[in-house]
């Protein structure tokens, strides 16, 4: 299993293996190829009648992160941990998930210094906690009034656990889109 350092709007990697914003898609490649042991469930992932089309994206399946390349320059724009359950994670030499304890809003406020509330973003129904250069997306509680009208709310601050962890450069996700 992965324990890798967080460092927001720069990087997700251990001493022998770091995966860098704005590094080229042919170097995380290379690492992969050298960590072949550890990283042993890699799936390329692009738009094949039209490559430029779309993002070019290395998924890691058995550790649960993406690598998200832009298609032109190919360099590293975001780095996503989609399943938590797959790897170990620490911010400022502190764990804050482990396959064994998901992280929950009230850990990511103690290990990131949380200032404001999260927002919820209707198309992915689920409430979006953004720093500088890093963004932790929680899942939804949704009540149904009726056909027509949904109410989400945010989970109590211990049951909220974390879906899925963005690194990028900028203010916010979609600023590195």
């Amino acid at each position: 299993m992965l324990e890798l350092e967080v460092i927001p709007e720069r990087s997700l990697g251990c001493e022998n293996c770091v995966f860098k914003l704005g590094m080229p898609f042919s170097q995380a490649v290379s690492i992969l190829q050298k960590h072949c042991r550890v990283i042993n469930s890699v799936e390329v992932i692009y738009v094949e009648n039209d490559p430029l089309a779309g993002d070019l994206t290395l998924r890691l399946t058995g550790d649960g992160i993406r690598l998200v390349f832009d298609p032109f320059a190919q360099r590293l724009k975001i780095i996503e941990v989609y399943d938590m359950t797959k790897v170990r994670l620490k911010y400022s030499g502190m764990i804050f998930c482990a396959p064994d304890s998901s992280p929950t809003r009230e850990q990511i406020d103690l290990s990131f210094g949380a200032t404001r509330p999260p927002e919820y973003e209707p198309t992915q129904q689920a409430f979006i906690l953004s720093f500088r250069g890093i963004s932790f997306s929680f899942p939804a509680a949704i009540n149904k009034n009726s056909a027509e009208q949904c109410n989400p709310h945010f989970p109590n601050r211990n049951a909220a656990v974390v879906a899925k962890m963005s690194v990028y450069s900028g203010n916010s996700l979609s600023d590195a889109k």
